[in-house]
């Protein structure tokens, strides 16, 4: 009896046995096919294969079977599952996600290898000519090494200006006379390859071979007739809003009494004229840090918006109202960074192509790793946020200028505040708009208010005149470096807007080479290097930088630890859990994916390569410098990543993780 039962149960077993394992199978099949990963680059575990479409490429359900279905747009970005090699053809399977995208397979043919992240947008578009692109490397290079340069530049152009190019052109296209913001109007300009060369100038320049991409239909070869009319087109409705950033500390009553009158000017000259709404102004002022001295009584306040400034009576009642203060703040330095800061984060920009910030004060700033300094932002930072300002909206780039009065009493503080004021105040090519007030005398000081303002008078008459701005030349005498530099940057924010106005597009073409230099000023850069990150990407270096500064706070007073902490975060952080037991932690990169991701840009981080001896080697004020740095970096990334409207799909059913922008070099950490 025991025996048939053991039998039957036997039986019973095997055939459980049986349907369990085929179900673990089914389990096991379901779960690897929702957890298919894409192929990771050699030795770099968390970073990705991926490849770019050729014109014309379509998938194919299986390798080396015919293709079926609609073209993809050139230069799709898709990441690869597996390669296959079908007779003498090379297939690859592709998808538009990292994890559970696959959507067909390409023949390698149709699709370039793209291993580096690495894009370039257009210069802002001021005292240079567009940049040509070119069918060959031998044809640019020919160019630059000809003892007729000039002559055949102006050649080329004059070829493209006629409308009738031979069929052997070397030039496919051009870029737009007028400013494309990717963030507006994305295009992709991948770098598929690259080769250093020097001038005869004595410069150097990079001769880059690019792919472009539009996402809308662009111009396939050169199309001067819609080039030509651009510089006669109208702007009624072109506006310029005027943010002033005004220290009112002790001693600053003479500067704020003769800002008032310069601004009661321009209204009188505006009132009743068809440019009452061109122009308006807003009022920020700041002090010093109140906790360490209560009777400064405020950082930084709002006196008045650009809505408020709409109202002559209004915004002059306003600046009425400011005084200095009665008592002086802890030290020289003031924390005119948090001004700037609340006039490019809470002032409404929307609706003015030209924007300027004015900061007006006689003291340099306090630093990010001051802590009596609000913001904790440095001026490379602030700069970079006015930069990235609403690029996805409808005006340009934040200018900031700097009015320092380099008063006798602050005498110890201009250099440093000189070099503090030049960072924030560089814009493009068109260098630093910083302009010191000798002696801080208030007479000179009104006559570069007056010229400040005059020259965005005049620069608004003529945009709206349908006028193409011109900045006057080096050796015009006449002008004053004021109207020089100002006229540079409005240049380039009115060809920001007609760039908008026009839906200017980036040429759409394959494979291409372009010099990064202006062919005939090796001085003025075509293309600034940004880098094309996802969504995820993005995430995972704040998490990354999150680890870090966690690590470096948890550690300030036993600085010999923070490099045990990071250990600690880098085994949290590991992609692999087989891995965690390997993870070693020789440079601050080497936490999460930010050094295998960094190693392959042409970009060095001084703060991402800092080992546990360097770290140990810098002062206490040194460390907390560096963390001060990538804390700055977490609210940058937190700001682009709420962004919502700069995120572009580059495929239709990629989810939004994948979702992609550009951002500069210098974001990175």
């Amino acid at each position: 009896m025991n025996q048939v039962v053991s039998g039957q149960w036997s039986v019973g077993n095997r055939w459980s046995s049986r349907l369990f394992g085929l179900a673990l199978l089914l389990i096991a099949a379901s779960v690897n096919a929702a957890e298919r990963e894409a192929l990771a680059l050699e030795g770099k575990p968390g970073l990705y294969q991926r490849v770019l479409t050729r014109s014309g490429a379509r998938f194919s359900a299986v390798p080396g079977q015919a293709a079926k279905g609609a073209e993809l747009p050139p230069l799709s970005v898709r990441y690869v599952y597996a390669r296959q090699r079908i007779g003498e053809q090379d297939w690859l399977e592709v998808g538009a996600a990292v994890r559970d995208g696959v959507e067909g397979w390409l023949p390698a043919t149709a699709a370039m290898d793209w291993r580096q992240t690495l894009t370039v947008a257009f210069a802002r578009t001021a005292n240079r000519q567009p940049a040509l692109f070119f069918r060959d490397r031998a044809s640019l290079t020919g160019l630059l090494e000809s003892e007729r340069l000039v002559s055949e530049v102006e050649r080329l152009r004059s070829t493209i200006q006629s409308g009738h190019s031979p069929a052997n052109f070397p030039v496919l296209a051009q870029e737009p006379e007028t400013y494309i913001d990717p963030n507006q109007q994305f295009y992709l300009l991948p770098i598929l390859g690259f080769e250093e060369t020097y001038l005869e100038s004595g410069h150097t320049a990079m001769l880059l071979n690019v792919a472009a991409a539009t996402l809308q239909a662009g111009t396939s070869e050169i199309t001067p007739h819609q080039i030509q009319g651009a510089n006669q087109k109208s702007a009624t409705d072109y506006r310029t809003a005027v943010v002033f950033v005004i220290d009112t500390t002790i001693s600053m009553g003479p500067y704020i009494a003769r800002t008032r009158d310069a601004v009661r000017r321009i209204y009188d000259q505006l009132k009743g004229s068809p440019m009452g709404d061109a122009l308006s102004f807003g009022l920020v002022a700041f002090r010093d840090n109140t906790a360490a001295t209560p009777e400064t009584e405020y950082v930084s306040r709002i006196v008045a918006t650009l809505k408020d400034g709409r109202d002559p009576a209004e915004f002059l009642s306003r600046i009425t109202e400011v005084k200095e203060a009665k008592t002086s703040n802890q030290g020289f330095n003031e924390d005119a960074f948090a001004g700037v800061y609340d006039a490019i984060e809470n002032i409404d920009w929307s609706g003015y192509a030209g924007r300027f910030i004015v900061l007006i004060t006689d003291a340099g700033a306090r630093e990010a790793n001051d802590p009596l300094g609000r913001t904790k932002l440095g001026a490379e930072r602030l700069r970079l946020l006015a930069q990235e300002k609403d690029q996805v909206a409808d005006g340009s780039k934040i200018a900031i200028a700097t009015l320092h009065l380099l008063t006798p009493e602050g005498q110890h503080t201009h250099a440093m505040a000189a070099a503090q004021y030049r960072a924030l105040s560089r814009w493009g090519d068109a260098g630093a708009l910083y302009f010191p007030v000798k002696g801080g005398a208030v007479d000179e000081f009104g006559a570069q208010v007056d010229n400040l303002a005059d020259a965005l008078m005049k620069q608004i008459s003529g945009i709206r005149a349908g006028q193409m701005l011109a900045a006057p030349a080096a050796e015009d005498s006449k002008a004053t470096a004021v109207e020089r530099e100002t006229a540079r940057v409005g240049q380039a924010m009115q060809l920001a807007y007609l760039g908008r106005e026009r839906g200017s597009q980036a040429p759409r073409l394959i494979d291409a080479w372009v010099s990064d230099r202006d062919l005939l000023d090796p001085t003025q850069k075509t293309l600034e290097v940004r880098v094309l990150i996802t969504k995820n990407q993005l995430s995972d270096l704040q998490e990354t930088l999150e680890a870090i500064l966690k690590a470096g706070e948890g550690t300030f007073m036993t600085p010999k630890d923070f490099f045990g902490q990071l250990r600690g975060a880098a085994a949290a952080l590991a992609r692999n859990p087989e891995q965690i037991s390997q993870v070693q932690v020789g440079r601050l990169a080497d936490v999460g994916q930010v050094g295998a991701w960094l190693d392959d840009l042409p970009y060095t981080s001084q703060v991402m390569n800092l080992t546990e001896t360097r770290w140990l080697a810098r002062s206490y004020a040194e460390q907390q410098e560096v963390l001060d740095a990538i804390e700055e970096k977490i609210r940058l990334y937190r700001r682009i990543h709420d962004e919502t409207a700069r995120w572009i799909s580059l495929a239709a059913d990629a989810p939004k993780s994948e979702s992609v922008t550009t951002i500069p070099l210098d974001a990175l950490p």
